[in-house]
């Protein structure tokens, strides 16, 4: 039988650690997740018995009093006091309390959407660090109400690190955060739907109306397949977001149901109008030939970035369509809740609001 001793457990960990810092790609899923297990390992063999319980007796010693309990394991089992908390768990723990007792049994999403709102004061001023207090409370806070312990999160950090690690990053400019390059997949035309289909896609998105949802889906198909503005000479459309996963259908249902903010009206009331804006959409890939895709109306973000105050409608990396305005690094929805602008691809103005006519 092997042995694990302290200093085999220290030999190993500096191994895996002289590995992970010499790699260019540090260690591997797996073994960062060895590591983690080995310096948890090493800390409870490092740990020291405070009394020794006699298994038959049920009575604690210490090796003052019985100086041979360390060594009769037949007859003594060491017994370990918990580590003391730190400071940065009493206040977290002190603050759980508060929490509970002043909010109540609530899941995480309403410390998450307050996150954003704390994330947008702290950016303003990033000294103030009361400011980033407020948010490491919320973090917290939603971790707990979700349910999810530190080891899982510093688990699933591992991971991610190890997935950021192998994409492909453009240079960096002017300090802003670089989105991975991702290569889209070949865009298909997607197939006429039934009402089965829309029936199922209203279940899996929460939504009531299936008739209207294939009605309106069919009518864009149409509008496309016989070419409402033609953008291309190639044979295939431009249709990578109308391929049929719940992806493609969900930002697409969401184009269907957008609402201008300030008046709550359709964006798109006409079946046409919707055909043409969906068609238009900004993640369309260019072909080879004498006329690539150009999204009319769509502003690249790497062009330019959307004024303050302004009213916009984004396309962002999630697939998503959000209409807002701007409020320094964020969209702020009609819901109340923000958007990070750092995740908008593309974006166009809103129309003008229609203006109240005084009738005297």
């Amino acid at each position: 039988m092997t042995t694990i001793t302290k200093e085999w457990l220290q030999q190993t960990i500096a191994e895996f650690e002289n590995t992970r810092d010499d790699i260019p790609f540090g260690l591997s899923d797996n073994d960062a997740k060895v590591l983690i297990v080995l310096k948890r390992a090493l800390a409870s063999l490092t740990a020291e018995p405070v009394r020794y319980l006699n298994k038959f007796s049920g009575t604690c010693v210490t090796l003052e009093q019985q100086p041979n309990a360390s060594d009769d394991v037949a007859v003594y089992m060491p017994l370990y006091a918990a580590p003391p908390a730190s400071e940065r768990e009493r206040i977290r723990r002190e603050h759980a309390e508060w929490s509970d007792k002043t909010f109540g049994d609530v899941g995480p999403v309403g410390p998450l959407k307050h996150l954003s709102k704390e994330a947008l004061e702290t950016a303003a001023e990033p000294d103030d660090l009361s400011e980033w207090a407020d948010m490491q409370f919320l973090l917290w806070d939603a971790q707990r109400r979700a349910g999810i312990s530190d080891e899982q999160i510093t688990l699933a950090m591992v991971e991610k690190l190890a997935v950021n690690k192998k994409r492909e990053w453009p240079e960096p400019k002017n300090g802003e955060p670089r989105l991975h390059i991702k290569e889209q997949p070949v865009p298909v035309v997607p197939d006429e739907w039934t009402i089965q289909d829309a029936v199922k896609f209203c279940r899996e998105t929460g939504r009531q109306d299936a008739g209207s949802a294939m009605e309106a889906w069919n009518a864009c198909r149409a509008a496309m397949l016989q070419g409402v503005e033609p953008v291309s000479n190639h044979d295939e459309l431009a249709l990578y977001y109308l391929q049929g996963q719940k992806d493609g259908l969900e930002w697409a249902a969401q184009l269907a149901e957008a609402n201008h903010p300030l008046t709550g009206d359709w964006l798109y009331d006409d079946p046409l109008e919707l055909a043409k804006a969906i068609r238009k959409g900004p993640d369309m890939p260019g072909f080879a030939g004498s006329s690539p895709v150009t999204p009319d109306g769509w502003i690249s973000c790497s062009e330019r970035m959307p004024a303050q105050d302004d009213w916009v409608l984004i396309y962002s990396k999630y697939g998503e369509y959000l209409a807002g305005q701007v409020q320094g690094e964020y969209v702020e929805l009609n819901d109340g809740t923000l958007s990070w602008l750092g995740a908008a691809l593309h974006w166009m103005p809103l129309p003008e609001p229609p203006q109240e006519v005084n009738r005297g």
